[in-house]
């Protein structure tokens, strides 16, 4: 089957903890599985990135959601498509943060200009094209952790 993918980026209103993206996912996994969506969202800066995919109409339907939520604004669809398989086809929605502490130790002197790539033990081409592209146009810097 078919299956639709949006990516968009956004400016929070407000800076987010790890605890307010944990409850932020928390509710969107719940929603999202019912419909079937998965994806990706990368959280730095003030930014947000998020690759949503599934069925064209329950994509849709979700994104119209999202861009109404007060907490961000200045939503910006960057890529629209229909593929054969999903990128992220057993994640609801995901992240990976860091505390201040950790990146310290690796030299990173402002934790909210970095993020770090690994969303997961298994790196894959699709996973590294969305953090490319949250780099490639500046939406965040990136450095990549070593393990």
């Amino acid at each position: 089957m078919l299956q639709y993918q949006i990516v968009y980026y956004s400016t929070a209103t407000r800076e987010f903890s790890e605890q307010d993206l944990i409850e932020l996912l928390s509710v969107a996994n719940k929603y999202n599985n019912a419909l079937g969506i998965t994806g990706c969202l990368v959280y730095s800066n003030g930014k947000f990135i998020q690759l949503l995919e599934g069925e064209r109409k329950n994509v849709l339907e979700l994104f119209e959601k999202i861009k109404r939520d007060p907490r961000h604004n200045n939503v910006t669809v960057t890529v629209e498509m229909t593929v054969n398989q999903k990128l992220f086809p057993d994640w609801g929605m995901a992240f990976k943060f860091l505390e201040k502490d950790v990146l310290k130790q690796y030299g990173v002197k402002d934790p909210s200009k970095w993020i770090y790539s690994e969303f997961n033990a298994e790196a894959s081409p699709g996973k590294e094209a969305i953090f490319n592209f949250a780099v490639r146009n500046k939406l965040m810097q990136s450095q990549v952790l070593p393990r």
